[in-house]
C-alpha cells in the first residue's frame, strides 16, 4: 500500500477445499514418481555394488538409504504445499491488485487500477458448485501482463468489486 487512500477490499486466497484436493493429487502422483525413481536407482546402485564388493549380494546399506530417503523427500514436498498454501495471498485494493507469495522465491506482482484493460471470471462445474472461480485481471502490457486469481470464493462480489473500482 503506497497511498495514503489507498483502502484494502479485499485480502484472499483460493478456495481451501480445491487447493487441498489439487495438494493430495500432486502428492498421490510426486509419491508414486518418487517411490519409482528412487527405488529403481537403489536397486541398481545396490546391485551394482553387491556385484562389485559383496559377492554378487545386495548392499544392503544403499537399500536402507534409498528407503529412508523416499519418505523425506515425500515429507518436504508436503512441507513445501503446507507452506505455499500459508503465503499465497491475492490483494484487492482501491488503487491496486496484488499477487504475492512463494516458499523460497519470494514474488509479488502489482498491478494498478489504471493499468488494467479487462476483467473477467470463469467458473467450471466444481467451483460453481463450491462459489468460488478465477478472476483474469489484464493489462496492455505484452510481459507478465496480468494476473490470475484461482479459486478464489465469493467470485462474483469480488469480480463486481474490481470492475467497479477499475
Amino acid at each position: 500500500m503506497n497511498n495514503k487512500n489507498e483502502k484494502i477490499l479485499y485480502r484472499v486466497k483460493s478456495n481451501r477445499f480445491l487447493f487441498v484436493a489439487k495438494a493430495v493429487w500432486d502428492i498421490i502422483w510426486f509419491s508414486i514418481g518418487t517411490t519409482i525413481s528412487i527405488g529403481l536407482g537403489t536397486l541398481l546402485l545396490s546391485g551394482i555394488l553387491g556385484f562389485l564388493c559383496n559377492d554378487n549380494k545386495p548392499n544392503l546399506p544403499v537399500i536402507y538409504l534409498g528407503a529412508s530417503l523416499i519418505p523425506l523427500t515425500i515429507a518436504v514436498i508436503i512441507l513445501h504445499i503446507i507452506l505455499l498454501r500459508k503465503n499465497q495471498f491475492y490483494t484487492i485494493s482501491t488503487q491496486s491488485i496484488t499477487s504475492e507469495g512463494g516458499v523460497l522465491i519470494r514474488f509479488n506482482h502489482t498491478l494498478r487500477r489504471n493499468q488494467i484493460q479487462s476483467v473477467s471470471y470463469t467458473q467450471t462445474l466444481i467451483q460453481q458448485l463450491l462459489g468460488c472461480g478465477n478472476i483474469v485481471v489484464s493489462t496492455a502490457a505484452s510481459s507478465r501482463g496480468g494476473i490470475i486469481l484461482t479459486n478464489i470464493d465469493h467470485v462474483q462480489e469480488i469480480y463486481k468489486a474490481i470492475s467497479y473500482n477499475r
